[in-house]
C-alpha cells in the first residue's frame, strides 16, 4: 500500500513517514525544504529505501502539487489500482491578538493549513477513489474551539474541519474514508 504525507520535514509528518515506511508501506514523502537539503528530507533519503520516496512539495504551489501527482503515478506499481491514503498534515501557526495580528498573517497560515490541505486533496482524489482509499487531514482542537490570540490559525482549522465534513459526505458513495485527526498542543 501506498501513502502519500505532506509536510515531511518535522514533526508529525516526518514521524508518521518513518513509522509507516517500517510496517511495510510506500511512503511519499512531500518536504517543503527537499530542494534546499533539509535535515527531515535529508533523513529520509538517507533510508536508501526503495519504498521511501522523498519528494519536493510546497502544499502552496499548484506547480509542486502537480508535479507530486506526475510522480507518484509514474512511480506506484500499478496507478490503476490508486493511491491508498493521503495524509494532509504541512501546517504552520501564527499567534497575535485579532487588531495585531495583519492581514498578511491570515492569509499565509490559511494559504498552507487550509487552500493547500484542499489543493493536494483535489489533486490526488482521483487515485484516492482508485484504491477506495482514504484522506487523513490533520486539524487541531483549535479547529473546533478558539483561543485568545490564535484566530489566524483557528480560522484555518475550523476551515479543515468543515472541508474535511463535506468531502467525508461526498466521498461515502465511493468507499473513500475521510478522517480527521485532532491532536492536542505538541
Amino acid at each position: 500500500k501506498a501513502v502519500l504525507i505532506t509536510g515531511c520535514d518535522k514533526g508529525f509528518g516526518h514521524a508518521l513517514a518513518k513509522c509507516l515506511h517500517a510496517k511495510g508501506f510506500t511512503v511519499f514523502a512531500g518536504c517543503l525544504l527537499m530542494e534546499e537539503n533539509g535535515d527531515g528530507a535529508r533523513e529520509l533519503k538517507n533510508m536508501k529505501s526503495d519504498r521511501m520516496k522523498v519528494l519536493q512539495m510546497d502544499v502552496c504551489s499548484d506547480q509542486e502539487v502537480a508535479q507530486a501527482v506526475d510522480f507518484v503515478k509514474r512511480t506506484l506499481k500499478d496507478p490503476e489500482e490508486g493511491l491508498w491514503g493521503l495524509v494532509n498534515n504541512a501546517g504552520i501557526s501564527a499567534f497575535g491578538e485579532v487588531e495585531f495580528a495583519s492581514l498578511d498573517n491570515y492569509k499565509t497560515v490559511a494559504e498552507v493549513n487550509l487552500w493547500g490541505t484542499v489543493r493536494v486533496t483535489k489533486a490526488f482524489l482521483p487515485l484516492i477513489r482508485r484504491a477506495k482509499g482514504r484522506v487523513v487531514n490533520i486539524t487541531s482542537m483549535l479547529g473546533r474551539m478558539v483561543s485568545p490570540s490564535r484566530s489566524c490559525y483557528c480560522i484555518s482549522k475550523f476551515g479543515v474541519a468543515a472541508f474535511s465534513d463535506c468531502l467525508r459526505q461526498e466521498m461515502y458513495r465511493w468507499g473513500v474514508h475521510v478522517i480527521l485527526i485532532e491532536p492536542s498542543n505538541f
